[in-house]
C-alpha cells in the first residue's frame, strides 16, 4: 500500500510536469504570421526533448525521473540564441544524513543520574524532488561554438530542502565544458519544550515523576558546493557521449543538544552529540549511448575521495525520437554545425545532499517529595 501511494504521487507529479511543458511547447510552436495550428510536428518537437529514466546505483534505491527542456519563444535553425526552461521530477533526488540523539537524565541538584543515552546516524534518500530552471544560450558568429548561463531552483517535497544553483557552459565542436555552483536556501529549524507530570523514570527505577521537561529539536540543512565537468561526443558516432565530472560539497557539521544546554545545571553534564555531516569530494565518469531513437543506456562510476566507489546504470526512454542512434538513427550530420545541434540539449546537474538533526531530551528537575 505504501509503495502504491508513493508511486501514484510521483506519477501525478510527472503528468503535471509533462502537461505544463507540453502546453508551453505547443504555444511556442505558433508562427506569428499564421494562425495557431497544432500538428504532429509540434508534438514531435516537444516529445524529442522529454525523457523518462530509471537509474540503478550500488547501495542506493532506484531513481525514477521525468525531465524535459523546452524553448521559450520562437527558435529555429536560423536563430542565433535561445531562451529555454528545463524541469525535472525525480523519485529519489539525493541523499540525507540523519542523526538522532536521545538522553533521559536528571539535573545535578536532583542527584546527577543519566537514565538513558542513545545516538545513531544513517544515510537515507531525500525522497521526491522537483527542479525548475531557466537558461540562455548564444551561438558564435560562425556557429561553431556557444556560451550559456542558467539558474535553477530545487525542492525536496518530503524534507522541504531548498537549493538554488547558477551554471555556465561553453560548447565548441564536439567538446562541452560546464560548471554549476549550488547554494543552500536557508536551514529549517523547529523546537518545543513542555513539562509533563506523569513521565516515567526508566528502568530499573520504573517510577512516575511529576516534574519532567520534555524537549525536542529538529534542524535540516542542504549542502552548498559545485561541480565542474567535461563531456565529448564523436563526429562519426554522435550517438555516444562520454563525460567526467568533478564535484565538491562543503562540510556540514552539527551538534545535537538540549534546548536548555546553556543552563549551568544541565550543561555540567555535557550531554551533546557531535555530528559529522556532509563532506564529499569526488569524480563521476561515464558514457551514454543512444541505442535506438527511443532508448539510450548509460553506465558510469562514482568515486568519492577517501571512500569506495559505486557503479551505476541508467536507462532512458525518449517520448519522441533522438536524431542520432546506433540503430535506426543517424551516426553523423553535416547539415548543421555540432554546436547548433546541441543548443537544446539538457543541462547536467548534481543531486541534493542534506543533513537532518533530531534531538529528544527528557530532563528531570528536583521537586518536593510530597508533590
Amino acid at each position: 500500500m505504501y509503495f502504491n501511494t508513493k508511486f501514484n504521487i510521483r506519477l501525478l507529479l510527472c503528468v503535471a510536469a509533462c502537461t505544463m511543458c507540453w502546453t508551453i511547447a505547443l504555444a511556442d510552436s505558433t508562427d506569428t504570421n499564421t494562425a495557431v495550428k497544432v500538428n504532429s510536428s509540434s508534438y514531435q518537437d516537444w516529445a524529442d526533448r522529454t525523457d523518462i529514466s530509471a537509474k540503478f546505483q550500488t547501495n542506493h534505491k532506484p531513481i525514477y525521473s521525468i525531465e524535459t527542456l523546452q524553448p521559450i519563444g520562437h527558435y529555429d535553425n536560423n536563430s542565433k540564441s535561445v531562451v529555454f526552461v528545463q524541469g525535472k521530477v525525480s523519485s529519489h533526488g539525493g541523499a540525507s544524513q540523519i542523526a538522532n540523539g536521545y538522553a533521559n537524565h536528571v539535573t545535578r541538584n536532583a542527584g546527577g543520574i543519566v537514565y538513558e543515552y542513545d545516538f545513531n546516524q544513517s544515510t537515507q534518500s531525500i525522497g521526491t524532488t522537483g527542479s525548475i530552471g531557466l537558461g540562455y544560450r548564444r551561438l558564435s558568429k560562425g556557429e561553431h561554438s556557444y556560451v550559456g548561463i542558467n539558474a535553477f531552483y530545487d525542492y525536496a517535497f518530503k524534507e522541504h530542502y531548498k537549493r538554488a544553483s547558477l551554471g555556465v557552459e561553453y560548447v565548441t565542436g564536439e567538446n562541452e565544458l560546464y560548471a554549476n555552483f549550488y547554494k543552500s536556501l536557508g536551514n529549517g529549524t523547529s523546537s518545543y519544550r513542555i513539562f509533563k507530570r506523569d513521565e516515567m523514570i526508566p528502568a530499573p527505577f520504573n517510577t512516575p515523576d511529576i516534574n519532567v521537561s520534555v524537549g525536542e529539536s529538529h534542524e535540516k540543512r542542504v549542502a552548498s558546493g559545485y561541480d565542474i565537468g567535461y563531456a565529448r561526443t564523436f563526429k562519426n558516432a554522435r550517438y555516444i557521449r562520454a563525460y567526467v565530472d568533478r564535484y565538491h560539497w562543503n562540510r556540514m557539521n552539527g551538534e545535537i543538544r538540549d534546548l536548555e544546554w546553556s543552563n549551568p545545571d544541565i550543561y555540567n553534564y555535557n550531554i551533546g552529540f557531535r555530528v559529522n555531516g556532509v563532506y564529499s569530494n569526488g569524480i563521476k565518469t561515464g558514457i551514454n549511448v543512444n541505442v535506438t531513437p527511443h532508448i539510450s543506456v548509460g553506465m558510469g562510476y562514482d568515486k568519492p575521495f577517501g571512500h569506495s566507489g559505486e557503479f551505476y546504470v541508467q536507462t532512458l526512454y525518449t517520448l519522441g525520437k533522438s536524431k542520432f542512434a546506433l540503430f535506426g538513427g543517424k551516426h553523423s550530420d553535416d547539415s548543421m554545425t555540432t554546436a547548433r545541434s546541441k543548443m537544446l540539449d539538457k543541462i547536467e546537474r548534481q543531486d541534493m545532499q542534506g543533513l537532518n538533526l533530531n534531538g529528544d531530551f527528557r530532563v528531570h528537575y528536583p521537586h518536593d517529595s510530597l508533590d
